[in-house]
């Protein structure tokens, strides 16, 4: 998806969701002097750093990982 293009919904979305990546842990892309995690998610998609795909342009999975996942079935804590 070409972000640049999107929707002003579309990139906020994308940035809302970038920021959470954030807060749970990951690391910016950048270094800014704020440490609030969506202005650092809003200035990198700005800077073109962050990739974002539609349902229909996401890959499929490994068929591999399809077969390791039915395998397991209902996981118990007994």
């Amino acid at each position: 998806m070409d972000i640049d293009e999107a929707a002003l919904f579309v990139r906020i979305n994308i940035a809302a969701q970038r920021a959470r990546q954030i807060m749970q842990g990951a690391a910016p892309k950048i270094h800014s002097r704020s440490r609030k995690p969506a202005a650092i998610a809003i200035q990198e998609l700005n800077d073109g750093l962050v990739e974002a795909f539609t349902a229909a342009e996401l890959p499929d999975p490994p068929e591999e990982a399809l077969l390791d996942d039915a395998d397991e079935g209902p996981e118990s804590n007994f």
